[in-house]
């Protein structure tokens, strides 16, 4: 705002000063207009521009005001402008520096701050921003130790690597393991964004989880279901896309087929559809969401499992099992609230897990940045099982405390305490996460 007041005043000036240009507003008469609504700042911009087409600095700011209101493409032309008629300075090396940035034309941005820093040395915002970009493009770690997410997992750690050194492009690799009592999960993944645009982008994700089911060898217990799963690769593609600057929308697929605990040679295909509507409303602190999911197997009839060993049956076997499949879907919706310091967001999902376990789920998250280096939450989520689960009737709550706190620009370190209500028992998990930007390349 201090760049966009300093560039208002100075193209203001400049038209008073000159007589050629008589129909120039002032710089008192363009800051009334602008304060009265009557014209807005592109506007006023480009009535100098008009005045003064020569005048490198009003392309300039009309290049600014442009980038202000996302609109980089018209911005970088009138940069371009600015750049013929009045050469290169640090203020315009940093603006077109911030839209390659935005844009992930990584390289190039590069270039552009360390020409600014070359015209002003003693620029700090310019070096500050060249770092930045520099951390943000190496190699960064991510650790996470215990229950970090609203869900049930009490015990769990993961371990992951992103890279963004190359343009428009985010890949990320790890390894996460699980605890959640009835089974312990591996899980290795990796994933590719590809960001066409600003914040529109493709993404490819795949995975493989493997479970397991330790018994305890005096008591037998816990036992796996016969269709319990053993191994399950998962592929998924997603697009993103702001079809204007208010509304974006996603569509994803995921494809996951698994092999069961007591019959390897037998698997189950899931086809799973999600779409998803994000709209800005004309009051930009609130945003409203609405989500769709469809889950089907296309060999819905069944998948037969073998029988197997059980010493808790009378015959110490259990029989063969029809596992029946069928089309599940979902219907949602959200409101998020987001200005200043705050944000907070509210979603209704009905059967969230896509197997009629549960009847609804309420999802509630509030943020507050207390300072520009330490964020809190609270997050709350409330399930209501279905009739069709073993818990009909019954509710469960998780209740979520974390704290986010910026050591310095490369490091992060983030902390928080779960509590979890469940039809079965209540549960306490303690979590730790922690991320760096080492700024390696290659």
């Amino acid at each position: 705002m201090r760049r966009l007041n300093a560039a208002l005043l100075m193209a203001g000036l400049l038209a008073v000063s000159s007589a050629a240009y008589a129909q120039a507003p002032s710089y008192n008469e363009a800051q009334r207009l602008i304060d009265s609504g009557a014209y807005s700042a592109a506007e006023m911009a480009k009535k100098l521009v008009s005045a003064e087409p020569g005048n490198a600095k009003n392309h300039q700011l009309l290049g600014d005001v442009y980038r202000k209101e996302g609109r980089y493409g018209e911005a970088m032309a009138e940069y371009a402008k600015a750049k013929d008629l009045g050469g290169e300075n640090a203020e315009l090396m940093k603006s077109i520096g911030s839209i390659q940035k935005r844009e992930r034309n990584n390289k190039a941005a590069m270039e552009s701050y360390k020409r600014a820093l070359k015209l002003d040395p003693k620029d700090r915002e310019a070096a500050d921003d060249l770092a930045s970009l520099e951390r943000s493009r190496g190699l960064s770690l991510r650790a996470v130790i215990g229950g970090a997410e609203a869900d049930y997992t009490t015990d769990s750690y993961e371990a992951a690597l992103s890279y963004g050194g190359f343009d428009k492009l985010e890949l990320n690799a790890g390894y996460g393991y699980s605890d959640n009592i009835y089974y312990t999960r591996d899980k290795f993944f990796g994933s590719a964004y590809y960001f066409y645009r600003p914040d529109s982008y493709f993404k490819v994700y795949l995975a493989q989880k493997d479970y397991d089911y330790p018994v305890d060898p005096l008591v037998r217990q816990p036992n796996p279901d016969t269709n319990s799963y053993d191994t399950v690769p998962v592929f998924e593609a997603e697009i993103s896309h702001w079809i204007t600057r208010s509304l974006r929308g996603s569509f994803a697929y995921e494809h996951f087929r698994p092999t069961f605990f007591y019959d390897q040679d037998s698997t189950a295909s899931n086809h799973k559809f999600t779409t998803e509507a994000y709209y800005i409303t004309p009051y930009p602190a609130i945003r409203l969401k609405a989500m769709f999911a469809i889950l089907r197997d296309p060999d819905s009839q069944s998948t037969e499992i073998k029988g197997r060993d059980n010493v808790n049956t009378a015959l110490a076997t259990a029989a063969e099992t029809d596992v029946h499949y069928k089309t599940t879907s979902l219907l949602g919706a959200g409101i998020e609230y987001s200005k200043d310091r705050w944000n907070a967001e509210l979603k209704y999902i009905p059967n969230r897990d896509l197997d009629d376990s549960y009847d609804y789920s309420i999802l509630t998250g509030v943020a507050y940045d207390f300072t520009e280096r330490l964020t809190g939450r609270f997050d709350y989520v409330y399930d209501k099982y279905s009739t069709e689960s073993n818990y009909s009737g019954e509710t469960a709550d998780v209740y979520l405390v974390s704290g986010l706190y910026s050591i310095n620009p490369s490091m992060d370190i983030g902390a928080g305490f779960k509590h979890l209500k469940l039809p079965t028992s209540d549960d306490n998990a303690a979590f730790l996460t922690l991320s760096y930007k080492t700024g390696l390349g290659f």
